[in-house]
């Protein structure tokens, strides 16, 4: 059979390339999607399973254009949130439609690579000659096929289920079978674990303000000093980033103290803050619903919230009430025919056991030039997850992920670097003739010394982009946003993809009125900016004691060092966290502290210079002593909530009563829902 011949041709694809294709159009290049149009989404959709929220936010999960015509039709109505999957995948399939003639279905078998074109072979045994291939295939999952063949409903109420992976598939199963009812037995090595929604109070708002996570990242503060960047994401106290034995010792109220299985073995999460870039690669998060900010938010209207497919998944409160128990993976022994779980002489037992596995990306064999043999993706051995020095004009789009932040942020980047090196055959050729160099460079800068794992191709997303944009040229400079807002625009606004299509090549109209909308929401993130500085102050009291103290240096100079070392400050910071609710006098109690702390540098100076070293050393011994006595007492009063994991809310016999009640209205709710579904 003749081939057919093509300028670029997509493999799979999907939504995944919709930006690649958007520039090649603006381009003139001509092109052709390859696909069977079965995406997990469509998979999903039939089987009546899109009954869930996104666990990134609507800025990262859609794209720059797609949120500009958003902003048009929705106006000063238009918020950030999470959006449902139903609605997440009517987007998908706008854009199907809107390219079908250009979408042959098919299912690709095998790529010839050769230097200065491909062959495509399809099982229906048709051929495509392409001058470019693009491989947007997604992975391969078994927890997609549970989410697909699993119906969670009324009878599991009783139930024990089994589930051998954690994330944040698994957690959606968990969040279903809990509210029917069931008891599950999660088998795990332990997880990181953050909110993925804050509700923010403050005197500049009337109520809450809810804030995603991925939106408080402030990429670009690394900029300033890695270290207070870190200092600032670990201020909020990570779960499991902090050794559990500080932690019994100085929180006893952590998640990590309270259920310690749920804790990642030191050697799996040490290389976190190793890296030369401020978080390194590599780390799987599970972002999940707090309890008490879905009751802030959802419970006004509940029913609808819970039939749209916002769930309670709060894995935290589920460990912390007996709805689910941890069991070590390594410890652990599967008697999948005595359908039994036993451990360290405790045995338990199971109605169903859910398996998965790691996701894998699902690339069709590409046979290299030569005797190469078959192609393998290896993330360390890719540019920027898109091409590799094996392959000649192949690109990959899609199979780097972020770990907290929506996908699409990562796949539009990587969409813009692809559309370049097609149409710009000098940019191309100068990415080539140094590649190995640069994927050197990327390994040494966003990965510690640890050996390769299977997650290597997850990465915090704000470093992505921001990487992807500097070789582009689209990155904007500091220079470019003067004055006071300008500071606030390039150093607090997170590094989602619009943020590099305001201006330059890829710029896309009305980004500059998106981003003004954006930071009006989020008080041109003044509130956040507060947050950001607050933890470098409260470490440079701690050691401006130590340092000031009547001792020798070389007792002063190791205790600095200890408390460098030690959580001492972000296990205050965290527990200092934000206000539980609106209140002048919760607001003024904050004030007491955060203020005193931001004037230590210069009263503290003011003091020795007019009193000496042994008065600046009681000022600033009696302002820690004062800081750490509020913060506990603010703690104990309900004023403080942790930034994660606030185990304290998650006891509280509000949160206990809500979760009661949100179980009888998901039952009524799941009731409705099925009664409606129509006859298969």
């Amino acid at each position: 059979m003749e081939a057919r011949e093509i300028e670029v041709l997509i493999v799979g694809g999907g939504f995944s390339t919709m930006p690649l294709i958007r520039e090649l159009e603006a381009s003139g290049i001509g092109w052709l999607m390859v696909s069977p149009m079965t995406p997990i989404w469509q998979q999903l959709e039939a089987a009546d399973a899109l009954d869930f929220d996104l666990v990134s936010s609507l800025q990262s999960s859609v794209y720059s254009f797609e949120l500009v015509e958003m902003l048009k039709e929705q106006g000063d109505n238009f918020t950030d949130g999470f959006p449902t999957a139903r609605e997440f995948y009517d987007i998908h399939k706008k854009y199907a439609a809107r390219h079908a003639a250009n979408i042959h279905h098919g299912r690709v078998d095998s790529i010839d690579n050769h230097a200065d074109h491909s062959i495509v072979h399809l099982d229906s045994g048709e051929q495509f000659r392409a001058r470019h291939v693009v491989v947007a295939t997604a992975f391969r999952r078994l927890m997609n096929a549970n989410l697909k063949q699993i119906r969670v409903d009324a009878s599991f109420a009783g139930k024990s289920v089994a589930i051998t992976s954690t994330g944040d598939s698994s957690n959606l199963l968990i969040a279903k079978l809990v509210a029917h009812g069931a008891k599950v037995h999660l088998v795990t090595n332990g997880f990181i674990i953050l909110d993925k929604m804050f509700a923010t109070f403050s005197p500049l708002d009337d109520g809450p303000r809810f804030v995603p996570l991925d939106q408080l990242e402030c990429h670009n503060f690394s900029e300033i000093s890695k270290w207070s960047y870190r200092a600032f994401i670990d201020g909020g106290y990570i779960h499991g980033l902090i050794h559990h034995r500080f932690a019994k010792l100085f929180d006893r109220d952590s998640l990590g103290v309270r259920h310690p299985k749920s804790i990642r073995p030191h050697k799996d999460i040490r290389s976190f803050f190793r890296a030369k870039a401020p978080v390194e690669n590599g780390h799987i998060a599970i972002k999940y619903w707090p309890i008490d900010v879905y009751k802030l938010h959802c419970e006004e209207t509940l029913e609808q919230k819970i039939r749209d497919g916002y769930l309670i998944n709060d894995l935290p409160f589920f460990l912390e009430h007996g709805h689910v128990k941890l069991w070590d993976k390594t410890d652990a022994t599967i008697d999948h025919e005595a359908m039994t779980i036993s451990e360290g002489g405790e045995t338990a037992s199971f109605d169903l056991i859910i398996d998965g596995d790691q996701e894998v990306p699902n690339i069709p064999d590409i046979r290299m030039q030569g005797d190469g043999g078959i192609f393998a993706y290896r993330p360390r051995e890719q540019f920027l997850g898109v091409t590799s020095p094996q392959l000649d004009n192949i690109y990959t789009i899609g199979f780097t992920r972020p770990f907290t932040g929506g996908l699409n942020n990562i796949s539009e980047m990587q969409c813009l670097l692809v559309h370049r090196m097609i149409s710009d055959p000098a940019f191309r050729a100068d990415i080539r003739d140094n590649i190995d160099q640069r994927i050197a460079g990327y390994n040494a800068t966003y990965y510690a010394s640890r050996p390769e794992k299977k997650t290597d191709h997850l990465v915090w997303y704000g470093t992505f982009t921001d990487e992807v944009a500097k070789v582009l040229g689209i990155r904007p400079k500091r220079g470019d946003t003067p004055g006071f807002m300008g500071l606030m625009k390039y150093y607090m606004f997170p590094n989602n993809v619009f943020r590099f299509r305001e201006k330059g090549r890829y710029a896309v109209e009305g980004i500059d009125g998106l981003i003004a909308h954006t930071a009006k929401q989020y008080h041109d993130y003044k509130v956040l900016a507060l947050l950001v500085i607050r933890y470098p102050f409260f470490e440079l009291l701690a050691l401006g004691t130590i340092l000031l103290a009547p001792v020798p240096w070389w007792i002063k100079i190791p205790l600095a060092i200890i408390h460098n070392r030690l959580p001492f400050t972000s296990t205050l910071v965290g527990k200092f966290g934000l206000p539980t609710r609106e209140s002048k006098a919760i607001f003024n109690y904050r004030k007491a502290i955060s203020f005193p702390v931001l004037a230590y540098p210069v009263v503290a100076a003011v003091v020795w210079a007019a009193a000496g070293m042994g008065a600046a050393f009681g000022f600033s011994a009696a302002l820690l002593a004062y800081v750490y006595a509020m913060i506990h007492w603010g703690t104990a009063k309900g004023w403080n909530r942790k930034f994660f994991c606030d185990m304290k809310s998650k006891r509280s016999p509000e949160m206990v009563g809500f979760f009661e009640k949100y179980r009888q209205i998901f039952a009524r709710a799941q009731s409705i829902t099925q009664r409606s579904d129509p006859p298969d």
